[in-house]
């Protein structure tokens, strides 16, 4: 008798971990398409200097959190942008904010300081609602010359700006480095399991201000918090915390918007088929061929002389063929 009860208690925490873990998620209120960071145009990728060029998406705002402590526009908000290429998430950040209270390396909780955060969670498929492999919190704080949290990435794999006494407050630019995100022993190739498929991304940005309200700049006082998806939509009036910190459910969805480095070709016009295809694809050109298969990132990574191609050595994901004017997009399974 005392085993069964013993197991059904076992049973009872086991269907507790589970429901915890993986319970429907909140439905997102906000979602955004993330442009890619080149285009037909020949835009280049943002350079990190403070300047937010047009490629950057549009300026996304942030809904205050306990607001008790918000004194209006002029104490704090925070925006941003981003954009993406298959190697860096592309972030500009623009903070509103009255009283500098800097973090410095480690003294104090660098999150009751002057900060910005961005939450990721590449496979939302899963409805966790815990954080994953490939699930990240990323802290960007006020005067640092690096993130604070790097993720799964070395610092030296970011590339940063930082001004923390911009007019009226701070801006900062990073390049997050995707490998940050993905899973430990992940390369930046592996990105292209995310691109040009339509996938939803978890996605939440968040800023934090401290006004040192005790007056000793080494404790930090958090008074107030923003951030891009509510985390309960049908409580507008309670809006106390956000807990992007250790609940996925609550982030936002983002797509990424389809990523061609070649930019010029924008049209199938050279059939091939299977497509996807998994060991050999045949395009429709007769004569003497030579075919140029490019990956979606640009790279040349075969040349063919025949109609029909073993591509068994290629990787899943997106590719260009190119052969006298025509083009071929094709996907490998």
């Amino acid at each position: 008798m005392k085993k069964q009860l013993l197991n059904l208690c076992f049973v009872a925490v086991a269907l507790a971990m589970y429901v915890a873990t993986y319970a429907t998620p909140v439905a997102p209120v906000r979602t955004m398409e993330i442009p890619a960071a080149t285009d037909a145009n020949g835009a280049a990728a943002p350079a990190m200097d403070g300047v937010a060029e047009p490629v950057y998406g549009e300026v996304q705002s942030t809904e205050i959190f306990n607001p008790t402590g918000w004194d209006g526009e002029s104490d704090f908000t925070a925006v941003f942008q981003v954009c993406y290429d298959p190697t860096y998430l592309y972030l500009f950040a623009n903070i509103t904010d009255d009283v500098d209270h800097s973090y410095e390396w480690n003294v104090g909780n660098s999150w009751e300081f002057d900060n910005l955060e961005v939450f990721l969670m590449l496979d939302t498929n899963t409805v966790t609602t815990s954080y994953g492999p490939t699930t990240v919190q990323l802290r960007v704080c006020r005067n640092l010359d690096s993130v604070e949290t790097a993720g799964r990435a070395p610092r030296a794999d970011y590339v940063y700006y930082m001004e923390g006494a911009a007019a009226g407050g701070w801006l900062t630019e990073v390049a997050i480095p995707w490998t940050a995100v993905l899973a430990d022993g992940a390369v930046p190739e592996d990105m292209m399991d995310y691109i040009n498929t339509g996938i939803s991304i978890g996605f939440d940005f968040a800023g934090a201000d401290s006004d040192n309200s005790d007056g000793d700049a080494a404790v930090g006082n958090r008074d107030v918090q923003s951030a891009w998806d509510s985390d309960d939509p049908s409580d507008a009036d309670d809006r106390t915390e956000d807990l992007a910190w250790n609940n996925t459910s609550v982030f936002g969805y983002v797509t990424l918007a389809t990523y061609d480095a070649l930019g010029t070709v924008t049209e199938n016009t050279m059939a091939a088929y299977p497509n996807p295809a998994t060991d050999e694809i045949t395009f429709d050109v007769e004569g003497n061929v030579s075919i140029e298969i490019y990956s979606i990132t640009g790279s040349l990574v075969m040349v063919a002389n025949t109609a029909t191609v073993d591509i068994s050595s290629l990787n899943s994901g997106m590719y260009i063929a190119e052969f006298n004017g025509q083009s071929a997009r094709f996907a490998v399974k």
